[in-house]
């Protein structure tokens, strides 16, 4: 999905390929994310595309290792 792809590009152009959750959940959806970020979220952990990293400062998403 265009929503999919947009989060995972908006991931993949940060520094280290990771963002912190609260970021995203703050950010504005990006365009085509129609479905909106929390469901994408849940989609692209579930896909495995994504992967959730406790911190301290609360969880990290990073790019599935391919």
């Amino acid at each position: 999905s265009p929503g999919r792809r947009a989060l995972l590009a908006l991931v993949r152009r940060s520094r280290h390929r990771e963002v912190p959750l609260r970021d995203l959940q703050g950010g504005k959806a990006p365009p085509g994310a129609r479905l909106g970020v929390p469901f994408l979220l849940h989609d692209l952990l579930g896909a495995q595309q994504l992967q959730s990293v406790p911190t301290a400062s609360g969880p990290l998403l990073r790019l599935a290792e391919s």
